[in-house]
């Protein structure tokens, strides 16, 4: 059995309350992806994410 294990703790689905203080007002690192290449990712919307 295989596992493959992928930390997203830096995804980015959002940005912090401080974020235009630094110009990343905005920032959605998965939707910028997702944008740009076909993620199918059933897991994940499941768990609401999507």
């Amino acid at each position: 059995m295989r596992v493959f294990l992928i930390v997203l703790d830096g995804v980015g689905v959002g940005n912090a309350p401080d974020a235009a203080e630094y110009g990343d007002e905005g920032a959605n690192t998965l939707r910028g992806i997702s944008s740009r290449l076909s993620l199918t990712l059933p897991a994940l919307s499941r768990a609401g994410l999507g």
